[in-house]
């Protein structure tokens, strides 16, 4: 009997967003083109209004953009000036007590994101998840404070297991990099830990783009090298596409949010 998982999925869009590369910070800012773990972290917890401990609460989703833009934007970067305390003419002669300058950057964004995110775990907490999303307790948003989103809807789906899927527009562990013959590798923040002054863990990931992974559960295996990790896929069979003639679901890979320490 083929196996069935009921998960949460939810579905949100924005105009834009910008997912920074936390290791650039002057010139250039870059943007991932795909959401980090730790932003979906972020998101759900902005939903809900508070921090929480995801347990073994686990995330899958795919995320497409209508282009790539680039702005620039002004830092007000903060000092301690020279003459602290002194009378500023410039300022009807009130004391001194901060300065700075402007720092011009150059920030890249995402056009119009989508994202559809699967969510498994917890019932209860993902029937509050559920609830939240459509009456969320902070502003819901995709990326930064300027980047609202909407939330268009909030449903159980079922999915089920199949020896034959495609993926595309997600992330897959980077443990599958030597078994597939597409994708790039990303490193990510994976969870940011509130609670030790804000300290970040990173992983690696398999990031596949426009172009997909396609198995087709026989002989001619178009994109993987060795199929002893795709035996048995969860697939998503209310999204569907055929390549070269066949019918193939969406493939949804999980990952955990927090591992256990």
């Amino acid at each position: 009997m083929v196996g069935v998982e009921k998960v949460l999925k939810v579905e949100v869009s924005a105009l834009t967003t910008s997912f920074r590369h936390p290791f650039v910070m002057i010139g250039r800012l870059p943007s991932f083109e795909m959401p980090p773990p730790s932003t979906i972290y972020g998101h759900l917890c902005g939903v809900l209004g508070e921090w929480f401990q995801p347990g073994d609460l686990e995330f899958a989703y795919t995320f497409t953009h209508r282009g790539l833009g680039e702005d620039v934007e002004l830092a007000q970067v903060l000092e301690i000036p020279k003459g602290l305390g002194s009378k500023d003419k410039n300022m009807n002669n009130l004391p001194k007590n901060v300065g700075g300058s402007l720092n011009p950057q150059k920030r890249q964004f995402l056009l119009k994101p989508n994202l559809k995110l699967y969510l498994r775990g917890n019932h209860a907490l993902l029937e509050t998840l559920k609830k939240s999303f459509l009456s969320p307790h902070f502003a819901c948003l995709l990326g930064r404070s300027q980047d609202l989103a909407t939330c268009h809807s909030t449903e159980y789906v079922e999915l089920v297991e199949s020896d034959r899927a495609f993926y595309s527009h997600t992330l897959l562990p980077w443990r599958l990099r030597p078994f597939v013959t597409v994708g790039e590798p990303v490193h990510m923040p994976k969870f940011i830990d509130y609670q030790r002054l804000r300290e970040p863990v990173f992983e690696r990931y398999l990031q596949i783009a426009d172009k997909p992974l396609r198995i087709f559960g026989e002989d001619a295996e178009e994109d993987i090298i060795d199929r002893s990790q795709f035996n048995s896929m969860l697939v998503d069979k209310t999204e569907q596409k055929t390549f070269l003639g066949k019918d193939l679901y969406r493939g949804v890979w999980f990952h955990r949010l927090k591992e256990d320490e």
